[in-house]
C-alpha cells in the first residue's frame, strides 16, 4: 500500500524482530511516549516487544544513526535530547530539501492532485481548533502528496528524517505546555513555508 506520510526509514519487505523493535521504539519516541533523556533498557524493551536482546540492540543502533537515540558510557542508550540549536539546524535543512522537492514535483502537479490538496485543506480548517493531532497528520499528508511527485526516493527519505525531528520537537513543546517553545516551532514553520514559496514560485513580471 502506498504511504501518505513521511517516513525516514527505508521500506521493508520482510518484517523481522529488528524491524518490530525499530519501528516500535521509533514511534514511541516520535509520539512522545518515550521522552527525551529516558533510559532505554534492553530487557524492558525486549519484554515489551517479546523479542530477544540482540534485535533490540540492533534497533537502537539504527535509531542512534538517525539521531533519535544516544549512547552514554556506562549507562547504555537513552532517548536523544532536544535542543533549540539542533532544531533550527533541522529547519534549515528542511528548507533546502523541501525547496528541491517542490521544484521537482511542480511539473507533475495535476488537477487530480490539486483537488486532493483542496479537500485536505478544507478538512484542516474544519478541525483546526478541535483536533490538533488530526490537524498535524493532515498537514503532513498535504506536504507528502505534493513532494511525492518529485520522483526522488532519496529526497523523500531525507525529508522523512528531518520531518521526524522537527515534529518531535513541536510535540515535545506542546506536551510540556512550553508555550514559548511551541510558538517558536510555529514561527519556524511559518518562516519555512514563506521561504519555500518565495524560492519555488516565479516572481511577478
Amino acid at each position: 500500500m502506498e504511504s501518505s506520510v513521511f517516513d525516514g526509514s527505508a521500506p521493508l519487505e520482510l518484517i523481522t524482530a529488528v524491524d518490530v523493535a525499530y519501528h516500535g521504539i521509533r514511534m514511541s519516541i516520535l509520539n512522545g511516549e518515550f521522552e527525551p533523556g529516558m533510559q532505554l533498557k534492553l530487557q524492558n524493551l525486549g519484554d515489551r516487544y517479546s523479542i530477544s536482546l540482540i534485535p533490540v540492540r540492533e534497533a537502537l543502533r539504527l535509531l542512534q544513526a538517525e539521531g533519535l537515540v544516544e549512547s552514554v558510557r556506562n549507562k547504555g542508550a537513552r532517548v536523544a535530547s532536544i535542543s533549540l540549536d539542533e532544531t533550527i539546524d533541522v529547519y534549515r535543512l528542511r528548507l533546502v530539501l523541501e525547496t528541491t522537492a517542490m521544484k521537482l514535483a511542480f511539473p507533475h502537479i495535476d488537477n487530480e492532485l490539486i483537488s486532493t490538496l483542496e479537500k485536505l485543506q478544507r478538512e484542516m480548517r474544519r478541525i483546526f481548533t478541535t483536533d490538533r493531532t488530526r490537524y498535524l497528520a493532515l498537514h503532513e499528508q498535504l506536504h507528502y502528496r505534493m513532494y511525492s511527485r518529485c520522483g526522488s526516493k532519496w529526497t523523500m527519505r531525507l525529508l522523512g528524517l528531518v520531518w521526524s525531528h522537527s515534529d518531535r520537537w513541536r510535540k515535545s513543546a506542546l506536551k510540556a505546555r512550553d508555550l514559548r517553545a511551541a510558538n517558536k516551532a510555529l514561527e519556524r514553520h511559518i518562516q519555512l513555508s514563506v521561504k519555500l514559496l518565495q524560492q519555488t514560485l516565479p516572481a511577478d513580471r
